[in-house]
């Protein structure tokens, strides 16, 4: 047997062997496939083809740094809610940044190619000493840096730390933005609202390669930043067949049984948000203590809504939920979904509605236009006017008939027009990340 000198034996170069042969026993197979980019709503009802491009890639090691500490109570790992990790990429390491006490496993092995590193810390700035830290004891090897591709996932420390490693081991970046940051109101809830905007503006300029979470986002970004930039969003999976399938876990109508007629309103309660149309609008059927609103979201303005329903004399009609893991339940239990917001959130959110099984009272959009029929899959109202809002609730609460019609025809149109293929999901959000690698580096932290 070969003997081995301890003079002569690197820790870090044998840990490297070591996870090597793990990964080629364990790599899966690939092959070239289909890829790309998301199809439109329009696209779907006239069965246009999907545009097309080979993918040749063969390995991406991904290094994704994160301070959403939800990652750490999943089963599987994922950064959009469906994709499990493992399944996209070859090899993903996540570090979570978080304030707090250190944690009782700082490292583990949540599946065959994922890793997910706890780093924690009292303050900011000896989270990001200690996050610089994790990197080179757990990612640094005899040839090099683990990773070859990092993404943050906010644009503070995560973007910070994201910048650092990319300059020290010129790996490129990608950072993802899901909150809209070109809002003044986006920094209220921070401690030091300046100073976290500075931050923002520091690090997201810095970034040649940025994804976000909705087309508006993505927008606002492109307007805010620049066009020169890769900005673009990252593909979603819509799994309508999943929800129209879901059994409801939670009755609504058994939770509040002082109403016998519900309205379901769900949305983030800031101060632009239209929650004030919907309890104006709902106020008009109020008459009866039978007919409740339930307020599904949470804000910095919600106590400006709770105030507005007490001054409009239904505070005890108007319910305020902040969250659920379970919105499905509520979507079919319901009498109506109210949707007077207009962004990309809210279109997708009617949608949903429509697969669940909901009446859908909504504001009319191109998109909401293009998929539902007037008085026939759903009730539209002009935004903002608020009477034509209550007019068309009322045709669904003073008719079954009008309701049974709305969710057959709607669902009919979700399931049959609106498909996409998991796999080909799949590959487009592991392209989408992988641009990053075809961009000019980031500008790094001086």
């Amino acid at each position: 047997m070969k003997r081995s000198f301890l003079a002569e034996f690197d820790v870090r170069e044998r840990q490297q062997k070591t996870l090597d042969y793990v990964l080629g026993e364990e790599a899966r197979a690939k092959k070239n496939a289909v890829v790309g980019p998301k199809v439109s709503i329009a696209e779907a009802r006239t069965g246009e083809a999907h545009y097309t491009a080979t993918s040749d890639r063969e390995t991406t090691r991904l290094l994704i740094l994160s301070q959403e500490t939800a990652i750490l109570n999943q089963t599987t790992q994922s950064i959009d809610g469906y994709l499990n990790l493992s399944d996209v990429f070859d090899e993903v390491h996540i570090v979570v940044l978080q304030i707090g006490l250190p944690a009782t496993n700082p490292v583990l092995r949540v599946e065959a190619n994922v890793w997910l590193y706890v780093v924690s810390a009292p303050d900011t700035l000896a989270l990001i000493a200690q996050g610089k830290d994790t990197l080179k004891q757990q990612l640094e090897f005899a040839d090099g840096f683990r990773a070859d591709l990092i993404v943050a996932r906010d644009p503070f420390v995560s973007a910070w730390l994201a910048l650092w490693a990319g300059k020290k081991y010129t790996r490129p970046t990608q950072l993802h933005i899901t909150k809209d940051y070109t809002l003044e109101r986006s920094f209220k809830k921070f401690t030091h609202p300046k100073l976290m905007r500075l931050w923002y503006r520091y690090t997201s300029k810095r970034f040649r390669s940025i994804r976000t979470t909705t087309d508006a986002l993505t927008d606002a970004l492109i307007t805010h930043l620049g066009a020169d930039k890769d900005i673009a969003t990252l593909p979603r999976f819509h799994n309508f067949a999943a929800t129209t399938l879901a059994a409801a876990t939670i009755d609504i109508k058994e939770k509040y049984r002082q109403f016998s007629f519900i309205i379901l309103y769900i949305g983030e309660l800031h101060f632009g948000a239209k929650a004030f149309q919907a309890i104006d609008a709902a106020r008009n059927l109020m008459r009866s203590p039978k007919v409740g609103l339930v307020i599904l979201g949470d804000g910095d303005a919600r106590l400006e809504f709770i105030k507005r329903a007490e001054l409009l004399g239904i505070g005890t009609q108007v319910v305020f939920e902040k969250s659920t893991d379970d919105v499905i339940s509520y979507l079919k239990s319901a009498d109506i979904l109210l949707v007077p917001d207009t962004d990309e959130g809210a279109d997708e959110l009617a949608i949903a509605g429509a697969a669940a099984g909901i009446p859908l009272v909504i504001a009319d959009t191109a998109v909401r236009r293009d998929l539902f029929l007037p008085d026939e899959s759903a009730l539209f109202f002009t935004e903002n006017v608020i009477m034509e809002m209550s007019s068309q609730m009322k045709k669904v609460l003073n008719d079954p008939g009008v309701s049974e019609r709305l969710v057959r025809i709607a669902r009919d149109v979700v399931v049959e027009r609106l498909h996409e293929d998991p796999l080909q999901y799949k590959l487009s959000y592991r392209d989408s990340i992988e641009g990053a690698l075809f961009v000019e580096d980031s500008e790094p932290v001086k």
